[in-house]
C-alpha cells in the first residue's frame, strides 16, 4: 500500500490541475498548456505512473470542451503514454499475450493504410488512425501500470457529469439532438453512456443513492442526443451490473426484462417520439435503418472479397460512393465490420481476442464496473465508428487494459505448504509408527496420565 502521505498529494495534485488547465487554455492557448502538462506528467510518471493515465482521463473531456476541434489532445495522450510505456520498459515488465495481440493489431491497421489493395480518389483521414493507434498505446500503457478501478471509475463518471451539465446549459443542438465536445449526437450519446454505467455502477458497489447524482445529468443529455444506439449501450451496461452476484433465477429475470423493454421500445417510439427521437419521424428512421443496413451487407460482402488485407482502412466511405449499390458516402456504422472490411478478417478476430480476454471472465464487484464499461462499449460498436475518437473511447481503453492487468496478476504460483517444524518432545509423522497417538508435552504444573 502506498504511503498516505502520496496518495493525498497526488489526489490533491489532480483536482487542483483542472481548474488550471482550463485557465491557461482560455488565456495562454493549447500549445503552452500542452507544455506545461507533458512537464508535470513526466515528474509524476516515475513515482505514480498510474496518476498519469487517471489524468489523461480527466484531460480528455476537459480539452474536448474548451478545444473541440483543436490538436492538443492527440498530443497529451501521445506524451502521457510514452511516459508511461517509457518507464515500464526501464522497470522491466514481462511479456504477455494481450501485449502481442495489440502491437499486432496496430501493425496491421497501419500496414492496411499505408499499403491498401484498393485504390480510391477520396482522401483517407489520418487523425482516425492516429486516435485509434493513440488508443491502443492508452490500452498497453493501462495494461502496464494499471489504476485502481474506483478511481477510474470516479473519474469516468465526474468528467461524463460535468460535460453533461456543461452541454445541456450550453444548448447547442444539430436537427434536435444535443452536439458537443467536437462529436455528432451519437458519438456523444456513446461517451455519456459509459459515464452513466460507472455512475450506477458505484452507486451499486457503495450501496449509496448519491452516486445517482451524477448520472442524472449524463441520462438526461443521452436522451436529448436521441441515440438508439446510445441507448442499447446503457441497457447493456447495465445489465451487466445489475446481474454481477445475482442468483441464477435473478439473472434469468433481470435478461427476460431488459430483453422485453429493448423489443418494446422500438413500438414505443411514436407514443414518447417527443421524448426519444424529437422531430425525427418514424419514416426518417426507417430510411436511415435501410441506409445503414445496405452499408452492413456491403462490408460484409468486401470483407469476404478481400478476408487478408481488406482494401485499405479509412477507405469504406469512399469505396461506398464509387459502389453501384449504395453509391453515397457512408462509413459502415459497426467498427467491427469497418475492421474486417478495411483490415482484413485477420484484424477484427485480433480486437475480438483482446475483447474476451479483457471481459471474458468473472471479476470483484469493483472491477466489474469496469467490465461493464467494456461491456457496453463494445455494444457501442455494433452501432458507430467510434474507435476512430479518443474521446469516445479513452475510457474503454484504459478500463480494459486494467482488466488485461487484473487477468495476468492472477495466476500466481501457489505459496508452498509451511514445512513442518520438530518441536523437542513432539516426533515429526515419518517417525511414528502407523496408528501411533501423540500425546502433548507436558507443561509446568501439568501432569498426563499413563
Amino acid at each position: 500500500m502506498r504511503p498516505l502521505a502520496a496518495t493525498v498529494i497526488g489526489w490533491v495534485c489532480l483536482v487542483v490541475a483542472v481548474p488550471a488547465v482550463t485557465y491557461m487554455l482560455l488565456h495562454h492557448g493549447a500549445s503552452t498548456v500542452a507544455a506545461g502538462v507533458v512537464l508535470c506528467l513526466a515528474l509524476v510518471v516515475v513515482p505514480r505512473p498510474d496518476l498519469v493515465l487517471l489524468a489523461l482521463l480527466g484531460i480528455v473531456t476537459l480539452v474536448a470542451v474548451v478545444d473541440p476541434d483543436g490538436g492538443a489532445l492527440p498530443v497529451l495522450v501521445a506524451a502521457g503514454v510514452g511516459l508511461v510505456l517509457f518507464r515500464a520498459v526501464l522497470t522491466g515488465f514481462r511479456q504477455r499475450v494481450h501485449l502481442a495481440l495489440i502491437v499486432a493489431l496496430a501493425f496491421v491497421v497501419t500496414a492496411s493504410f499505408l499499403l491498401p489493395q484498393v485504390t480510391l480518389l477520396t482522401d483517407r483521414s489520418w487523425s482516425e488512425l492516429a486516435s485509434l493507434l493513440l488508443g491502443l498505446g492508452l490500452l498497453a500503457a493501462s495494461a502496464a501500470a494499471p489504476p485502481g478501478p474506483r478511481p477510474v471509475a470516479c473519474l469516468v463518471t465526474g468528467s461524463g457529469a460535468c460535460a453533461a451539465g456543461y452541454l445541456l446549459v450550453r444548448g447547442e443542438y444539430a436537427d434536435d439532438r444535443l452536439t458537443g465536445l467536437g462529436l455528432n449526437p451519437n458519438y456523444l450519446g456513446a461517451a455519456l453512456a459509459l459515464a452513466l454505467v460507472a455512475a450506477v455502477g458505484l452507486a451499486r458497489l457503495d450501496r449509496s443513492w448519491v452516486w445517482l447524482l451524477p448520472a442524472l445529468p449524463c441520462a438526461v443529455a443521452i436522451l436529448q442526443t436521441r441515440s438508439r444506439g446510445a441507448f442499447l449501450m446503457v441497457a447493456a451496461g447495465l445489465a451487466c451490473i445489475l446481474l454481477v452476484g445475482r442468483p441464477l433465477r435473478h439473472k434469468v429475470l433481470i435478461s427476460l426484462t431488459i430483453l422485453a423493454a429493448a423489443l418494446a421500445l422500438p413500438g414505443s417510439l411514436d407514443a414518447v417520439g417527443e421524448n426519444l427521437t424529437g422531430n425525427r419521424t418514424s419514416t426518417e428512421l426507417t430510411a436511415n435503418t435501410e441506409v445503414r443496413k445496405q452499408a452492413a451487407l456491403l462490408a460484409v460482402r468486401v470483407a469476404l472479397d478481400h478476408p487478408f488485407r481488406g482494401i485499405g482502412y479509412g477507405g469504406f466511405a469512399g469505396y461506398a460512393q464509387s459502389s453501384s449499390g449504395l453509391g453515397i458516402n457512408i462509413n459502415t456504422h459497426n467498427d467491427y465490420l469497418r475492421l474486417a472490411a478495411e483490415a482484413g478478417l485477420g484484424t477484427l478476430a485480433l480486437l475480438v481476442a483482446l475483447l474476451w480476454l479483457g471481459l471474458g471472465r468473472r471479476y470483484a464487484e469493483d472491477r466489474a464496473i469496469l467490465q461493464s464499461l467494456g461491456v457496453a462499449y463494445s455494444v457501442g460498436l455494433l452501432f458507430a465508428n467510434t474507435l476512430g475518437s479518443l474521446v469516445v473511447t479513452a475510457p474503454f481503453w484504459v478500463s480494459l487494459g486494467c482488466l488485461l492487468a487484473s487477468r495476468q496478476g492472477r495466476r500466481t504460483p501457489s505459496s508452498p505448504a509451511p514445512a513442518l517444524t520438530e518441536e523437542p518432545g513432539i516426533p515429526t509423522a515419518r517417525q511414528l509408527p502407523a496408528g501411533a497417538v501423540v500425546h502433548p508435552p507436558a507443561g509446568p504444573g501439568v501432569t498426563v496420565d499413563g
